[in-house]
């Protein structure tokens, strides 16, 4: 049984203009169409795209989510796999890393700008009394 861009949509929460995108960038397969020109997408496309949506999800991009999913259709050996995505998640997880460093600069600054202000220090866009 095959499925309609529309219901594979619906299921996956995706729009069809998204599927079409990700076909195009070699996430999903190329699906048949019918004589009329619609796509029909085998039913097993609805977990790929639940793994493509997980992976987007945490940070991942296409072209990480397309060598991890090539890693897992490959002949190559499950421990292969396995460490393809470990490096993945590893490189990912320093990317956070360094971000949430970023971040946790801007609060400071802001904070420290924030104390100025509290403590009277005059800002030269602030307008002076008097």
């Amino acid at each position: 049984m095959s499925l309609p861009i529309g219901e594979v949509s619906r299921r996956s929460g995706l729009s069809p203009e998204t599927l079409r995108y990700y076909e195009r960038e070699g996430l999903l397969p190329i699906p048949p169409r019918t004589s009329g020109g619609a796509r029909r997408y085998d039913p097993a496309v609805l977990d790929q795209l639940h793994v493509i949506t997980c992976l987007r999800s945490v940070g991942f991009g296409l072209d990480q989510v397309r060598g991890l999913l090539a890693s897992k259709e490959s002949n190559s050996s499950v421990r292969t796999r396995i460490d393809a995505a470990r490096t993945s998640l590893d490189r990912l997880d320093a990317e956070l890393s360094e971000k949430e460093k970023a971040l946790q600069e801007a609060r400071d600054l802001i904070a420290g700008w924030r104390a100025e202000l509290d403590s009277g220090e005059p800002w030269h866009d602030a307008p002076l009394p008097g």
